[in-house]
């Protein structure tokens, strides 16, 4: 009996060793088991640059972008046929004018007319005459002194329509009236230039010139205000049909196309 129970005992042991070594390989193939990779999915590998590609060829079929600023093309004054016309203001600047037609080489005519307002030319037939007669390229007007103080604006309005519509589509400057202490009310200088725009209108309000009786300027202050008005019409960001003049830095002796005194009814 004792013999048996070794025996049984032996068996035991022996069972237990087998089982722990078993156990041992399991663990030992687990541990060579390759780990799967837990990196993120990675893109393929010609898709960025096919995405990039096509950016850059949507961008540079793109337009580009396109100025919507209008500059006017400066002209020159070399052979321009240049035509003034106005009321008494004209008489002083159509003599510096004149320095600026010989400095440049153009043809240069001006008609005064004392007293005129933009009714008087709207109803006479002068400007439509003038224009016939000398075939201007670029008409300078110098008109609103005698229309300052009027409160009848829709009468002067439609007057400043008529003048323009006989300028048709020659180039022109509308020279505004200088400051006049004696009347404040500077209506008359907004209604001119809501016709005229602001592309074709010199304001001269702001312009200081010496005058020789409290209105019309002395030949000095005449000279200055031409200056002014001539720098303004080269710029082409301020002047619609700007034109190029040099600056002469002498005087000439000069005589009006025409010169009419306040009595006059222009022609019919």
């Amino acid at each position: 009996m004792r013999t048996v129970k070794y025996f049984i005992v032996l068996l035991l042991l022996l069972l237990t060793n087998m089982t722990w070594a078993q156990d041992a390989a399991s663990i030992d193939a687990w541990e060579v088991k390759p780990t799967e990779s837990v990196e993120p999915d990675a893109m393929p590998a010609q898709a960025a640059p096919q995405k990039i590609l096509a950016e850059t060829e949507e961008m540079s079929m793109a337009p580009l972008p396109v100025s919507t600023t209008h500059v006017a093309q400066v002209a020159e004054s070399r052979n321009q046929v240049v035509l003034l016309v106005g009321d008494s203001m004209a008489d002083g600047l159509g003599t510096r004018f004149n320095d600026y037609a010989v400095k440049n080489g153009f043809e240069f005519h001006s008609i005064v007319w004392y007293g005129s307002t933009t009714r008087d030319w709207a109803i006479a037939a002068d400007l439509q005459y003038q224009i016939e007669k000398v075939r201007p390229t670029y008409i300078i007007i110098s008109l609103g002194t005698n229309d300052l103080g009027y409160k009848d604006y829709s009468r002067r309005e439609t007057a400043i329509q008529t003048i323009l519509s006989r300028v048709g589509n020659i180039p022109y400057v509308w020279v505004g009236p200088l400051p006049w202490q004696k009347v404040k009310d500077r209506t008359i200088v907004n209604v001119i230039r809501d016709c005229t725009g602001e592309g074709r209108f010199f304001d001269s309000s702001s312009v200081i010139a010496s005058r020789a009786d409290g209105i019309h300027p002395t030949r000095q202050g005449a000279a200055l205000w031409v200056d002014k008005i001539v720098e303004w019409m080269g710029e082409p960001e301020l002047n619609a049909n700007p034109i190029e003049m040099d600056k002469p830095d002498f005087s000439t002796r000069f005589t009006h196309d025409e010169k009419h005194g306040m009595g006059y009814h222009g022609r019919r």
